[in-house]
């Protein structure tokens, strides 16, 4: 019984078993037909979706829709060995049958070139590049000794430029354009001096491309010493000053003179002593028109030297204007200034001064001032002193020390202020001027005095300063040696905002309350 029971049953366990195999294995089979037949079709996407250089670092601008490239190279690029960094949603990129490599591939871009993206299913995207179109010039050089540029034009439009202001001493024979990349001069007129001072000198630029051209002509004006004075740019222009001392100038630019850090730049002993004074052994009679520009970081080494300034000596006729000496570092033997060393005769108007000036004295001529050592009108040519300031911190060992003048002998001061600090020996230091031999008037002073007067250290020739003030808390003295006209005010007083006195115009000044006056068209304040 037990075995028929056993051995009846056996069947069903089988084939059970046997039909539970075949579902698994069914089901496997199953899945696997699926995952066969399932093939992924082929990408069609071929697009370029970035396109630059490294060298240069250049990125190029694509449009989709045009499929086309468009690249800007810097001036003066060689455009025909250069390998582009791109990157692709195709299969592979090429120009022609030359399979691309990212950033490794070089090609010549002078000429126009096609990229083409193949995508994974065979289909393909063309993407021009075409040479740069540009035939705008950028600017025009003209080379001085050793191949430097001596002066650079820039802003230069299609057409006639008429460019006024050379700087003097500029060699026309050897001006060169400079150039979009791929660009060529293609046509020239003369480049003879004569040419550019009456028909000007012609000349056509020929753009990458070969087919688009623009046509130029520039045209300079001989100098002209009222209407067409020589023009400064760089501290080598300034440099013509001191062999054309009777000419005229005009600062076109802000100059930030060279380092004196051991490299002779300027002159042999520019490393070591910095700028050498305009007018060292005659004086300046020209014209200085700054422009409303300013020259930086003036450096003068010359403690054994006197008439120490950017301008040595400025004689009767001379005159500087409108110019701004920022972050001066002076130093010198005797008759030291920032502008000017010693004025004899020359006027000096809408001028200033920052930075330290200082003496090592020791001179017969012990004179130092923050923006002029020594008005020295002997001659009575009418020296003038207007509307100028200083706040330059001013030093002299042996010397009469001024904020704004060493010694005023004979020159008119007027609408003029300083306010840095003046150490001197002795009682004769003035916030203003140290020694003053002549009227001032609508003058004002607030520098610390290490000793000496408030406006004036030492009166000299029955000298006075009407409408004169001087701030009697900043300037820490409460007497100067002016004449007794002069009135010390605190600090509040000075700082009203109302005119001092009915002189006190607003041609000439700007009140504003809780604030010292400015000068009306001078720059820096």
């Amino acid at each position: 019984m037990f075995k028929k029971i056993q051995f009846a049953a056996m069947p069903i366990f089988k084939y059970a078993g046997i039909l539970a195999l075949l579902l698994v294995v069914g089901y496997s089979c199953s899945n696997e037909g699926i995952n066969e037949g399932d093939v992924k079709p082929s990408s069609s996407t071929k697009a370029i979706t970035s396109f630059s250089f490294l060298s240069p670092a250049v990125t190029g601008t694509i449009d989709e829709s045009k499929h086309t490239i468009s690249l800007t190279f810097p001036s003066g690029t060689d455009l025909t060995n250069l390998a582009a960094t791109f990157t692709t949603t195709g299969a592979k990129v090429t120009v022609g049958d030359v399979a691309q490599v990212s950033g490794t591939t070089k090609n010549d871009f002078s000429k126009a070139i096609t990229y083409t993206v193949t995508a994974e299913d065979g289909s393909k995207q063309n993407y021009t590049i075409t040479p740069p179109n540009s035939a705008d010039i950028l600017g025009f050089t003209f080379d001085g000794s050793n191949d430097e540029i001596y002066w650079e034009l820039s802003g230069l439009k299609e057409g006639t430029n008429t460019i006024y202001n050379a700087p003097e001493g500029v060699d026309f024979v050897t001006g060169f354009p400079i150039l979009p990349a791929g660009a060529e001069m293609t046509e020239s007129g003369s480049n003879e001096q004569s040419d550019y001072n009456t028909t000007g000198f012609s000349f056509t630029i020929t753009a990458a491309d070969g087919k688009t051209k623009k046509s130029y002509v520039i045209k300079i004006p001989a100098y002209n010493k009222d209407t067409n004075p020589y023009g400064i740019y760089t501290p080598t222009h300034l440099l013509a000053l001191d062999s054309h001392l009777l000419d005229n100038f005009k600062v076109m630019n802000d100059i930030t003179m060279p380092a004196v850090d051991g490299t002779d730049v300027l002159s042999p002993d520019y490393s070591s002593q910095g700028w050498t004074p305009i007018g060292d052994f005659e004086s300046f009679k020209g014209t200085i028109d700054g422009n409303n520009h300013v020259i930086k970081n003036l450096t003068i080494k010359r403690d054994s030297h006197d008439d120490v300034a950017f301008i040595s000596t400025l004689g009767a006729k001379g005159v500087v204007k409108n110019l701004g000496l920022t972050a001066v570092n002076i130093l010198g033997g005797g008759n030291v200034g920032a502008l000017v060393a010693n004025n004899v005769g020359g006027t000096i108007t809408h001028c200033y001064s920052t930075g330290t000036v200082s003496s090592a004295g020791f001179s017969a001529q012990r004179h130092v001032g923050g923006l002029v050592g020594i008005n020295n009108d002997a001659s009575g040519k009418g020296g003038k002193l207007l509307n100028s300031y200083s706040t330059a911190n001013v030093s002299g060992k042996d010397s009469f020390v001024g904020g704004l003048v060493g010694y005023n002998y004979l020159c008119a001061v007027q609408n003029c202020y300083a306010t840095g600090s003046v150490t001197g020996p002795y009682k004769n230091g003035g916030a203003l001027i140290g020694k003053n031999a002549d009227e001032i008037t609508n003058c004002y002073a607030t520098g610390k005095v290490d000793t000496g007067g408030g406006l004036v250290g030492l009166n000299f020739n029955w000298s006075s300063a009407p409408d004169c003030f001087w701030d009697i808390q900043t300037t820490g003295q409460s007497t100067s040696d002016d004449g007794g006209k002069a009135v010390g005010k605190t600090t509040a007083e000075m700082k009203a905002g109302t005119p001092y006195s009915s002189t006190w115009t607003s041609a000439n000044w700007t009140f504003t309350s809780g604030k010292y006056p400015t000068l009306v068209g001078v720059g820096g304040q």
